[in-house]
């Protein structure tokens, strides 16, 4: 049964970090995404607390400017303490791991689905992945692999050709040392899959898989699903997104899409009946996901990074509850 689009209740959507397909950008390693579903009333009150204690002069009150002084950080923390259990949702992304994921499902996971092997059905993708990001740096040179990793986001990003990229590939595997030819061998699966790059990369010139390495559908689309099993159907309000504006249909059509994990069923849907884009200045709600983003963002850099000061620390008992999915290597961090 169709909801009146007017009585959905609503979930405002922001990002943080999201640096397109350069998933390698140094300055930002962390990608995030958060949804609040809140009442206007209560978001309005906590947005204009917090405005008070800035100064007049002050335009919108983002999180990086705010988390950049004393005052803005009790500000924020004040904010969040008022935000009720299961309002606000998010998902973080390491982009370094990413890379790997997308590596495997674009080249290895095509490979084995045409030889009829389903590599997600029982977690086999996410753990090649995790074993390549893991012990990629450590069984070879670790400049040869970060090198590889460059030349496949260069190659998906088409400023770099498929033999540049299984050059890279083969630079990488010699320096592999013989102590290590156990490790070599799965690396030798990437270069078994080159018919299946030289077929990427003609889909990725014709202009098909568009924005293969953004993580910003699939992030949205768990948060989205994760909000849909406590509210049904919604409206998302999302801050201005052009990668978001180009895949809202895709995304609102998920739950006609096979479950690749699962075979014989369907995606879940996404819940969104209806995606608006609009300035983070015409919602408090929109205020709160920008800080809700930076704030879990600001933790998860701390994580994968190491440094950050205490307030980064501190974060992590606040925004943990917050996280519904992650991509993020396996190990004690996770």
């Amino acid at each position: 049964m169709n909801v009146p689009r007017a009585s959905l209740p609503a979930v405002y959507a922001d990002e943080s970090s999201n640096s397109g397909q350069n998933l390698l950008d140094p300055d930002q390693p962390v990608f995030t995404v958060a949804g609040v579903h809140l009442a206007d009333e209560l978001a309005a009150a906590i947005v204009d607390e917090v405005r008070s204690q800035l100064p007049p002069t002050q335009g919108e009150p983002k999180y990086g400017s705010l988390a950049r002084s004393s005052r803005g950080r009790k500000a924020l923390t004040r904010a969040f303490e008022q935000l009720p259990p299961g309002s606000t949702r998010s998902f973080v992304v390491n982009k370094s791991f990413m890379v790997m994921t997308k590596l495997v499902d674009t080249l290895v996971e095509t490979r084995a689905h045409a030889d009829g092997y389903n590599l997600y059905e029982n977690g086999e993708a996410l753990a090649l992945a995790n074993l390549l990001h893991m012990a990629g740096p450590v069984m070879g040179d670790a400049e040869a692999y970060r090198r590889l990793q460059q030349a496949f986001v260069d190659w998906v990003r088409q400023r770099s050709s498929t033999d540049e990229f299984f050059e890279a590939l083969a630079a990488y595997k010699k320096s592999i040392p013989a102590s290590h030819s156990d490790f070599a061998e799965y690396v030798e699966v990437l270069e078994y899959c080159r018919g299946v790059a030289e077929e990427t990369a003609a889909d990725l010139a014709a202009g098909g898989l568009r924005d293969l390495l953004d993580p910003a559908v699939t992030s949205l689309y768990a948060v989205c699903t994760s909000f849909a099993d406590t509210l049904g159907q919604f409206r998302l309000v999302h801050d201005s997104s052009k990668v978001i504006d180009r895949h809202a249909m895709e995304l609102r059509m998920a739950h006609l899409l096979p479950d690749p994990a699962k075979p014989g069923y369907f995606l879940q849907g996404l819940g969104a009946t209806q995606i608006d884009f609009t300035d983070s200045k015409a919602h408090p709600q929109l205020q709160l996901a920008d800080w809700a983003a930076g704030a879990v963002r600001q933790w998860a850099t701390h994580m994968a990074m190491g440094g950050g000061d205490q307030f980064a620390r501190d974060l992590e008992s606040v925004v943990q509850p917050w996280i519904v999915g992650t991509i993020w290597p396996a190990g004690p961090e996770s």
